[in-house]
């Protein structure tokens, strides 16, 4: 569906929310995967861990210290171009 959505609160980098969550592909104290509607988001970072995850809600919260994140597989039409720009 085009109107689901995912939103990110990271508060002092040891406290993240993510919302539209569809599955946990993996979590490790180094890196946590999340499966989004049309994308994965990768966490990295030290220490990590699921706080709390409800898939029905498709809110899940991680402990730690955040150190990146990073959208992995984003369909075309979310891709930003320069192209595109200069037209």
């Amino acid at each position: 569906m085009e109107n689901e959505k995912s939103d990110l609160t990271l508060i002092n980098r040891n406290q993240l929310t993510v919302t539209g969550v569809k599955k946990i592909k993996s979590s490790e104290p180094e890196q946590i995967v999340l499966i989004l509607h049309d994308s994965a988001l990768v966490i990295g970072g030290c220490n990590l861990f699921v706080v709390a995850a409800s898939i029905q809600t498709g809110e899940v919260s991680i402990g730690g210290l955040v150190k990146s994140l990073r959208y992995t597989g984003v369909s075309d039409k979310r891709k930003f171009s320069f192209k595109n720009l200069f037209r």
